[in-house]
């Protein structure tokens, strides 16, 4: 396979492990050239251990980052 229609047309037929070996090897090449261009989503998972208790209705984040008066639309002021 050397052009870009020959890929095209062999890519349909790979199964899944060979896909995800192809976005991967896809993903190491075009961050080869463009090395300046970086995200979070350019990084590796990592392995943060065990989950030492799980959130619950009472932790909700969210609600609590909704109701900040702080972040409020138009009233926003540095934290």
């Amino acid at each position: 396979m050397s052009t870009l229609a020959e890929i095209e047309m062999a890519v349909p037929h790979l199964g899944a492990d060979k896909l995800s070996h192809l976005e991967r090897l896809i993903h190491a090449l075009r961050m080869k050239k463009s090395p300046g261009r970086r995200s979070a989503l350019d990084l590796p998972p990592l392995r943060l251990g065990r989950v030492l208790q799980p959130l619950n209705g009472e932790e909700d984040l969210l609600e609590e980052m909704l109701d900040d008066a702080r972040l409020k639309r138009g009233q926003a002021t540095p934290l």
